[in-house]
């Protein structure tokens, strides 16, 4: 595979390639680099922009209640870490809409305490975030909520991170005994709660100190699953070690309550590493992957938020857990998140290991004034355990210039110059008239990749990065002196890694009227990635309405149809493509696109069943006029599929290889998932399989071959072909596909 730079868009889109599921015996075999600050972040960015619009259409209520507000705890975790001011004002507008009350000010369940923390991290930059009905809240759960009440263990992300903020708020010890009781009591009795009053159970806690887990309630302890295994929810688990890290984060260094709770975390993720799967996630039943072998994000993404925040404090040896992390991430920024935003693989709501959501895109799309189903596929809540862990992977990457000497052309008293880099994106270096200049001396000379720059109001800065060895030399790396876009800049050097010992930011001008003023929240340079990642040649995931024809691809141009465009349609998120007579179907191909080296899937789903020899689909690579490769399913009427290996050269096609797909009998409303890679030139090596999307893909390619055909040795573009078998008697038969992709 080729390296990138980091490119947003490959970082997004490497989702395609889904790699075998089963745990990982051991984290060592990762080398634990990370992807550059700028693409972590871009990544996280990607679900937030995409889901954030939602809330206004939700059907997910109330928006006070723990769902929406752990996804305003992710959402205000990146504000910390990237700065947009739109991602304050979302958290202060869910705040204000909901009145800042909690979800029943007479309730004593913890769920309807999440909200809290976020009020309070809100108010802590903000003051017009009231805190009052939490106040009342908290004096009266001091005194008066029972212990027992934490009986399960999504308790102790929902409540406890609100213990230590108003121990804090209020001066009062009282508030940090109260969490350790609460927390005790889920830990050493949470079994013998009253909701399993009479029954015998092995132990009286949650937490079992043999397996380095916790039971998410008395219900599932000393119990199995159907395959004969203890009960262990990856998502529960998550809540827990997460809810150690939100509670680690707001107690002041050497606090005397720290202890178990450090300890706690570091048991727990020495245990899930264990458990990790080699694409880089946990299943949702964590001894027993096998039984919902899907990844699932929320419980995944929770853990890498947990497991990187262990890191960054020091309570975990980088060297044994940042592999996994990377990992984690990893599979979250490339399967979970597609290149719409969309976050799959999320797990719904629950209270025990379930099969996710794993399609592409969401049964129903959001509109202007619906939310469609995002919410339900991609709960707040999975998508918030996302924007925790990217945040807290964004912030394992260190800045080379926070906190080292800066000078400026000019400074306003007050918001001088020291503040732009002070790694405080509430704080702003002014200067009045452009163009301005703030110097960074790194102290060394060391390598630097990407940059970011968070402006006053998301304003649309224009500007110049610049660096140098000896002050005197100066290379230009990031010109933006033509940035028409507001929010905060993410960016990737032009020229790559530079050494570097100074840093110049130049702000040239601001697109539009409004100021004379320079206005800089924050600005940063980061080491350069060390991460492989593919390149992105196309990728189609058909959320368009088209009449006639394919459109216009979401990366790859526009689609070249070879018959009328009424047999070509776009609609309900997949492209159609009718087969009107047997003997004949038409093909498109995505003809500006140009690989050579290239791993190619698409997902083809047909309307019916054809009668006759059945119908037949065509995935090529490397098309160039009448040439292309092919990997081509044969469905029949009844029984197995036929996967073929096919070249066309002018126009003639020749079979390199066809044989009967083991396993793969689809139902009429079966959709397959087809995957072709093509590699090497003089003698090209393919490679190719079939199997049902609903199924985890095959770990071995299915027909492998190689050819050496002149004509197929350079670059070209992606298909996809159908065809009506000749004695079909049943037209028209339609073929819908979707989320086509391809990279290398």
């Amino acid at each position: 595979m080729k390296r990138m730079i980091a490119a947003a868009i490959a970082l997004l889109i490497a989702l395609v390639l889904m790699p075998t599921v089963g745990p990982a015996s051991s984290v060592s075999a990762g080398t634990g680099d990370l992807p550059s600050h700028a693409a972590v972040l871009t990544a996280t960015r990607q679900a937030t922009d995409y889901y954030r619009t939602t809330l206004a259409h939700t059907t997910v209520r109330p928006t006070n209640g723990w769902s929406w507000a752990t996804y305003a705890d992710g959402l205000q975790t990146l504000y910390r870490q990237v700065g947009d001011v739109q991602y304050l004002a979302d958290g202060l507008s869910w705040g204000q809409s909901n009145g800042w009350q909690i979800l029943a000010s007479g309730s004593i369940n913890p769920d309807t305490m999440k909200a809290g923390k976020t009020y309070y991290d809100l108010n802590a930059i903000d003051s017009t975030a009231s805190l009052a009905a939490m106040d009342s809240r908290m004096a009266i759960d001091l005194t008066s909520l029972p212990v027992s009440q934490y009986y399960w263990i999504d308790a102790l992300f929902m409540g406890l991170p609100d213990w230590t903020r108003w121990a804090t708020r209020t001066g009062d010890p009282a508030y940090l005994d109260k969490m350790d009781a609460l927390y005790g009591w889920t830990h050493d009795l949470g079994a013998t709660s009253s909701v399993c009053n009479g029954q015998s159970k092995p132990q009286a806690g949650l937490f079992d100190a043999a397996h380095g887990l916790w039971y998410r309630d008395c219900t599932y302890v000393g119990t199995t699953d159907p395959n004969g295994q203890p009960v262990f929810w990856a998502r529960g688990n998550g809540w827990v070690i997460a809810a150690m890290a939100e509670v680690l984060q707001s107690l002041p260094v050497g606090d005397p309550h720290a202890r178990k709770y450090a300890d706690m975390l570091r048991t727990m993720a020495a245990k899930l590493v264990t458990l990790q799967g080699s694409d880089g996630f946990w299943r949702s039943s964590l001894l027993d992957a096998a039984l919902y072998p899907q990844p699932e994000t929320s419980g995944t993404g929770l853990i890498t938020y947990a497991l990187a925040y262990g890191i960054k404090a020091g309570l975990l040896d980088a060297a044994t857990y940042q592999p996994a992390v990377a990992k984690a991430w990893q599979g979250l920024s490339t399967i979970a998140l597609q290149p719409s935003g969309f976050l799959t693989n999320c797990q719904p709501t629950a209270a025990a290991p379930g099969a996710p959501y794993t399609a592409l895109a969401p049964r129903t799309p959001s509109s202007g004034t619906s939310s469609g189903t995002v919410n339900a596929d991609s709960p707040p809540f999975c998508v918030g355990a996302y924007l925790l862990a990217g945040s807290q992977v964004a912030a394992l990457i260190p800045s080379a210039s926070t906190g080292r000497p800066v000078t400026a052309t000019a400074q306003q008293a007050g918001n001088g110059v020291t503040r732009v880099n002070d790694g405080d994106v509430t704080t702003r270096w002014s200067a009045p008239a452009f163009p301005q200049s703030a110097t960074i001396d790194l102290g060394a000379t060391v390598p630097i990749g990407n940059s970011m720059l968070v402006p006053y109001l998301d304003r649309p800065y224009r500007y110049r990065i610049e660096t140098s060895t000896d002050s005197v030399n100066w290379r230009l790396v990031v010109d933006q002196t033509g940035n028409t876009a507001r929010g905060s800049r993410l960016d990737e050097f032009s020229t790559g890694a530079v050494n570097a010992r100074y840093v110049r930011l130049t702000v040239t001008a601001v697109d539009g009227a409004g100021t004379t003023w320079v206005s800089i929240q924050e600005f940063a340079v980061y080491p350069p990635s060390a991460t492989a990642g593919p390149t992105v040649y196309a990728t189609d995931s058909f959320g368009r309405t088209v009449a006639g024809g394919l459109g216009v691809a979401d990366l790859g141009g526009g689609w070249m149809s070879s018959s009328s465009s009424s047999l070509f349609s776009v609609g309900g998120g997949a492209g159609k493509i009718k087969m009107t007579a047997a003997g004949a179907g038409p093909s498109a191909f995505l003809t500006s696109v140009s690989a050579r080296e290239v791993d190619a899937r698409v997902d083809v789903t047909f309307d019916k069943v054809a009668t006759g020899a059945g119908s037949y689909f065509s995935l090529a690579v490397r098309h160039a006029t009448d040439n292309d490769y092919r990997v081509k399913v044969k469905r029949p009427p009844t029984g197995a599929v036929t996967l073929y290996l096919t070249k066309v050269v002018g126009g003639i096609e020749t079979t390199l290889g066809s044989p009967v797909v083991t396993g793969v009998v689809p139902t009429a409303a079966d959709t397959l998932r087809v995957r072709l890679q093509a590699s090497g030139t003089g003698t090209t090596t393919l490679n190719s399989k079939v199997w049902k999307a609903s199924a985890t893909e095959p770990s071995a390619w299915q027909l492998s071959t190689t050819d050496t055909t002149p004509a197929l040795q350079g670059a070209g573009g992606i298909g996809v072909w159908c065809y009506l078998s000749g004695g079909a008697t049943n037209a028209p038969v339609t073929a819908s596909v979707d989320n086509l992709s391809a990279l290398w």
